[in-house]
């Protein structure tokens, strides 16, 4: 088997821009950034260099080994643009503007099984509402290069019906989305936040609801609903397609805001039959910061990695079925890190391997505050079921990573520089 030595191996030739040292607040003399990634065995190219703003980006492996990865932009004062970029075998696309939109919300990325790209965003009309300028859920269709076809699954609340008044009310649908395929079939999860104003009528009362098939043709259904309990419900939302070819999903309750702090992991899945399962904590966490990430193994079944911003530990667990879990794995706990964990299951090997932030040696460091003498990208991987070992992706840091697996095992990371928002694309030769 297969064991990281982390040698560095032949450099990969990309056609996006090679990273270029040294950046404005590290890769010089003083923080050793510039010889730390000579001895990691990525490599690593810029993929947008006006990213300006650490925004969502998302990222997907699909058929053939193609890997897609979407972002916001700013392009003036008040409007974003949505790219994306297709990278395989080396080489990556001209970056292609999906949408220009005025409101950010979470970015979703799949392939289905004939390699057709899909983005899911918060997209649409305003539909006459005050400070709302998109309040749609959105799935745009890549037709090729360049050529998208933006399709509305879901505009409204009662689109998804409950017979609950308070559940089918409002029209601030599409937040924070998740898409897989099932061959083509699209499943969408998404986040009702009603009108989008008050705590306890909107964010208190949310929903996670789903949209599927697309797309031209939609079915939509309620899967966890906060009228009644104040749960909170699809605050940050994973979603993978599980055993026995179902989609399955994690979320965490987030009362406060649109997009604010999550607590707890939720998972649930949908069963042969058709019908979904309920809501159930899996996992007890004050604040997730971003929401915890799930993934699916052939062998190993359901893995979850979350970080409990409180403590800043980062933990995993897995399940073979999604009913019984294991305990909490301890993963990273030191300073300010195990930030914006990202799990991938390794496809030769089948053990998961968890991207992660590392912001400071200082554990009380807040998101604006990290140091940039320290912050690093890692990766940690499970080997052999008997310790965890992490592998440094690049010494400049990296927010928010997206970490998905070639078929050959070779594993690829989409994230920001922490500084300046770059998009990056860091590839294992």
């Amino acid at each position: 088997m297969r064991r990281h030595g982390w040698a560095l191996g032949l450099a990969l030739a990309l056609a996006c821009t090679p990273e270029q040292p040294p950046r404005p607040d590290a890769g010089t003399e003083d923080d050793n950034t510039d010889i730390l990634n000579g001895q990691s065995p990525f490599t690593r190219s810029v993929l947008d260099a006006t990213g300006g703003e650490l925004q969502p980006l998302a990222l997907a492996v699909g058929p053939g080994d193609r890997v897609g990865v979407a972002w916001y932009s700013r392009v003036n004062e008040k409007d974003y643009e949505i790219r994306f970029i297709e990278w395989k075998d080396g080489k990556a696309s001209t970056p292609e503007r999906i949408a220009t939109v005025q409101k950010v919300s979470g970015l979703a990325v799949a392939y289905d099984s004939a390699g057709k790209a899909a983005v899911s965003h918060l997209g649409g009309g305003d539909d006459t509402t005050v400070g709302w300028s998109q309040s749609d859920l959105a799935v745009a269709y890549r037709n090729g290069p360049g050529s998208w076809t933006e399709t509305i699954p879901v505009r409204r609340s009662n689109e998804a019906p409950t017979g609950n008044a308070l559940a089918d009310s409002g029209f601030l649908v599409g937040i924070n989305p998740a898409i897989v395929f099932a061959g083509t079939k699209a499943y969408v999860a998404y986040r009702d936040c009603h009108n989008g104003q008050f705590g306890r009528q909107d964010y208190e009362s949310s929903d996670l609801e789903l949209a599927e098939g697309g797309p031209t043709s939609w079915t939509r259904r309620n899967l966890a609903m906060s009228g009644d309990t104040k749960a909170g419900y699809g605050g940050h939302i994973s979603m993978v397609l599980g055993a026995g070819g179902q989609p399955a999903l994690v979320h965490d309750q987030v009362t406060d805001s649109v997009d604010g702090q999550g607590r707890n992991v939720i998972f649930q899945r949908r069963t042969s039959a058709g019908t979904w399962t309920a809501p159930t904590q899996v996992q007890t966490v004050f604040d997730t910061q971003r929401g915890a990430s799930l993934a699916w193994d052939s062998q190993e079944g359901y893995g979850i990695a979350v970080v409990d911003r409180t403590s800043n530990k980062l933990t995993y667990k897995s399940s073979k079925d999604g009913s019984q879990w294991t305990e909490a794995n301890p993963v990273f706990q030191s300073g300010a890190g195990g930030w914006y964990p990202s799990l991938a299951f390794d496809p030769v090997h089948h053990e998961p391997h968890i991207a992660f932030y590392l912001c400071s040696n200082n554990a009380s460091a807040n998101e604006q505050g990290c140091d940039a003498k320290v912050d690093e990208l890692r990766i940690a991987a499970f080997i052999e079921d008997t310790e965890w070992r992490d592998v440094l992706v690049d010494a400049a840091g990296g927010w928010g990573p997206k970490l998905g697996f070639l078929s050959t095992g070779k594993r690829v990371v989409a994230y920001r520089d922490g500084s300046s928002g770059v998009v990056k694309l860091a590839v294992e030769p």
